[in-house]
Formats: C-alpha cells, sequence, structure tokens
C-alpha cells in the first residue's frame, strides 16, 4: 500500500520554512483534532488540549523542511525540524520522483528524536485498542456526572430509573460512535506509522503507541505533535548514539 525506502546518511543541506497545515485539506481540523483526542488515552488532558486549541484554529502551525541526504532530495511537513546540518539521520521515504522524496519520518541517533508526519506514531492494533479505552473512559465520566445530576434532580422511583436506564444505553451508544468514527478518520495513519516501524525494525511494530513519548519542546515552549523521544518506548533500540560511529567506520 505504501512503498516506503530507508534512507540514511548526514544532512548535507537543510532549508526550514514556517508553514501551516494543508495535506489533509478540507478534513483537516477533524484530524487533527481527532489525533490530539486519541492522544488523551495515553497522555494528560492538559497535554492534549494544546493541539485541540491549535485545530480549532482551522491551522496547524508546522514546518517544512527541504534536505539532501547522499545526493538525494528529500522534502517533508513536521509540527516543528528539530534537525541540523550535517546530523546523522534515519530517514523513512515515497520516491516522488527522480530524485525526489517525500518523508514519512526522520530519526536521529544522536539526539534520540523521532519526527513523523503530524498524526502519525501509533499502530492500527493499538489504536483499535485505545478506541475501546477511550470510549469506556468517556462514557465513565458522562455517565457518573449524568446519574448524580439525573436522580438529584427526579428522585430515585421506578419510573425515573427507567428512563435513566435507556438514556444511559443511548449515551454508550453515541458516544462509542464518535469515538469510532474519530479513530477511522485516522486509520490510513496508523497504516503508514506501522509500515514506517517495521521498516526501522522496531520490536512489536504491529502493537506499537509512542504517543506517550511525546517531545515538550524548550525552545518552541509546545508539546510537539508527532514528534517522540522514541526511547521512552522502544526499550531494544536499533539506533543507539554508537550506531553512527559503527555505521561510518564499516563505510
Amino acid at each position: 500500500m505504501y512503498d516506503l525506502l530507508k534512507i540514511e546518511g548526514r544532512i548535507q543541506r537543510l532549508e526550514i520554512y514556517d508553514d501551516s497545515l494543508s495535506a489533509f485539506g478540507k478534513s483537516g481540523d477533524a484530524q487533527i483534532a481527532a489525533s490530539a483526542i486519541l492522544s488523551g488515552v495515553a497522555e494528560s488532558v492538559s497535554l492534549s488540549a494544546q493541539t485541540v486549541f491549535l485545530a480549532s484554529k482551522s491551522r496547524l502551525h508546522v514546518q517544512s523542511i527541504v534536505m539532501e541526504i547522499d545526493e538525494k532530495v528529500c522534502i517533508g511537513q513536521f509540527h516543528r525540524a528539530l534537525l541540523k546540518e550535517n546530523e546523522y539521520v534515519i530517514c523513512i521515504a515515497k520516491k516522488l520522483e527522480n530524485n525526489l522524496y517525500e518523508l514519512y519520518s526522520v530519526l536521529s541517533p544522536k539526539t534520540g528524536l523521532l519526527h513523523m508526519q503530524v498524526g502519525m506514531g501509533e499502530s492500527v492494533e493499538k489504536n483499535k485498542k485505545g478506541l475501546k479505552k477511550e470510549g469506556l473512559i468517556y462514557y465513565g465520566v458522562v455517565f457518573f456526572l449524568f446519574s448524580i445530576i439525573f436522580l438529584w434532580a427526579t428522585g430515585i422511583n421506578s419510573e425515573n430509573l427507567f428512563f435513566w436506564l435507556i438514556i444511559s444505553v443511548f449515551g454508550y451508544i453515541v458516544i462509542n460512535y464518535v469515538v469510532k468514527k474519530a479513530g477511522e478518520s485516522l486509520i490510513y495513519l496508523c497504516e503508514k506509522s506501522e509500515k514506517v516501524f517495521n521498516i526501522y525494525g522496531f520490536y512489536n511494530a504491529d502493537d506499537l503507541s509512542l504517543l506517550k513519548s511525546r517531545y515538550i519542546s524548550d525552545e518552541y515552549k509546545l508539546l510537539l505533535e508527532s514528534v517522540y523521544e522514541y526511547r521512552k518506548v522502544i526499550e531494544q533500540d536499533p539506533y543507539p548514539e554508537s550506531y553512527i560511529e559503527q555505521k561510518e567506520r564499516n563505510v
């Protein structure tokens, strides 16, 4: 489905431009918001709320990059590009034409940061598990608050309990439907993420989520979307800091 390849080496040329997210087109707001909602499974509400706020402003401010590795021209778009010229990176990209490649991810063994396209970072199976958990969490909160207000306002009797049961069941169906639809809008991002994980050689790639390792940038004072300190999750790291020295020694 996604014909991707690995490109690695030192960044010979790097250009970074401020931009706004446009790859999702008209459905961008919904998908950015959905990504933030689902990331709430792994992060606190205060952290994921930042991305929801950005989505509500109808665009996510990102950085577009153009870089050259081993004479290959690579273009990409990330929330922030925390990269430098001459830095050794391992990229997963799709060939667009002759010598032009679209970046899906950029991994730096030196900094331990993994840049991915906005919305990426979770496998399909992990996403499904997160959806189930998300639905239960939201329903539990709404059900608890509704029960207290409803029973306090109407009193406890058989008729009121019947209405309470009907509304509770209906609420469960609605909340699960909303969360499911949010997840479906992101499924293609999960498929791309899983493909990237496999190419990198991450252990258990089909049941992996990096959401807990989202990077907080001191420079930008932001919790970055889809920029990860991946070693917090990937215990058997195929790309330790010593990887660069070993790789260049064998060239």
